[in-house]
């Protein structure tokens, strides 16, 4: 499965025309909403979300089969916790015959058997959420004593279990009011890792949560982090609008529908994980051709503008961002290589 994964050429060749034809190319994908963390920045592992049914890997392969109808996606796995899921292997390996299937995940549940029945099945990316060097600041914030060690652990026993070059690990950081001096000693701590660091800017759009206003400043913050630090990857064109995002509330126009797109563990399509209430149909029992449609047309028709997170801000910095070698550059030290390291 992993040498189809990164080897098939075709694959990859229908995923850079979609790419070109600024066609869906992205879906953010549910296979469960319970979570053992207690994040206060979250909403899933709530009441409202977490006794939903967990999405078998027959479904997956349902949806798997009905997206490559319309070309190779990046499906990024998420929850909840997806390590909560009993058959996740199972998951991304029906998803990998098709797509590139990539996860965030908090990490407290990584062991060297499952990073390698992951990657082995043919993950392509995961990535682990810490939002503070201090490790009393990244346990508060998640709820539960011992957060930051059993993440940092995590990325280790990862980047020790990837199988191919291309297979990625990252560190991921919401950035909020109160972490961005947290950014550069992460960098630090990925820098002697040997794992990259990416970020997402907050949004409180979904459920109840508070609002987490940054500095003005924050994008030339982050941008002069990143032409100092090789580790720091994120796009510069994703970056360099966190500012303007922070000032008016989120970034428009919003292309979710058209080039990226949400389906939750029972298999309904929205245009985000912010619009779960407003599906345009099930690609369960659904036909994806028309889903795609509706889609589209919700994308022209709607003015939604409250996010600027990383799901949407890098497909539309490397659509619509300026000037485009740069974010091309950017993208190309994301996914590059990195060479295997064995620890075990």
């Amino acid at each position: 499965m992993i040498t189809s994964l990164t080897h098939d050429t075709r694959k990859k060749l229908r995923y850079a025309i979609s790419f070109l034809k600024r066609r869906l190319v992205h879906v953010n994908l549910q296979v469960l909403y319970a979570c053992n963390y207690r994040c206060r920045i979250c909403d899933f592992w709530k009441v409202g979300f977490r006794d939903r049914p967990l999405m078998s890997a027959a479904d997956a392969g349902v949806i798997s089969d009905q997206l490559n109808r319309i070309g190779p996606q990046i499906v990024s796995i998420g929850g909840g916790e997806p390590l909560l899921h009993p058959d996740l292997a199972g998951i991304v390996r029906a998803l990998s015959r098709h797509h590139f299937p990539v996860m965030i995940t908090n990490g407290s549940l990584i062991t060297q058997q499952i990073a390698q029945a992951l990657f082995g099945a043919g993950m392509v990316e995961i990535s682990v959420s810490v939002d503070y060097a201090e490790a009393g600041r990244h346990d508060a914030q998640r709820g539960i004593p011992g957060a930051f060690d059993q993440a940092v652990e995590a990325l280790r026993i990862l980047h020790a279990s990837r199988l191919h070059p291309e297979q990625r690990v990252n560190m991921i950081s919401v950035i909020m009011d109160d972490n961005l001096a947290e950014v550069e000693p992460l960098i630090r701590l990925c820098q002697q890792l040997g794992i990259t660091y990416l970020v997402t800017l907050y949004s409180h759009g979904r459920g109840d949560k508070p609002r987490r206003i940054l500095s003005d400043g924050v994008s030339p913050h982050l941008l002069q982090l990143k032409r100092k630090h090789r580790h720091f990857v994120a796009l510069r064109g994703y970056l360099g609008r966190f500012s303007a995002a922070v000032r008016q509330g989120g970034i428009g126009p919003c292309y979710a529908g058209r080039n990226l797109c949400n389906i939750d563990s029972q298999g309904n399509v929205s245009l985000c994980i912010d619009r779960l209430n407003d599906p345009v149909g099930n690609i369960l029992t659904d036909d994806i051709v028309p889903i795609a449609q509706r889609l589209r047309d919700r994308q022209r028709t709607h003015d939604c503008r409250a996010c600027w997170t990383s799901c949407r801000g890098s497909i539309e910095s490397l659509m619509y961002g300026w000037p485009p070698w740069l974010n091309l550059l950017d993208y190309w030290r994301m996914t590059r290589p990195v060479a295997l390291r064995r620890a075990f």
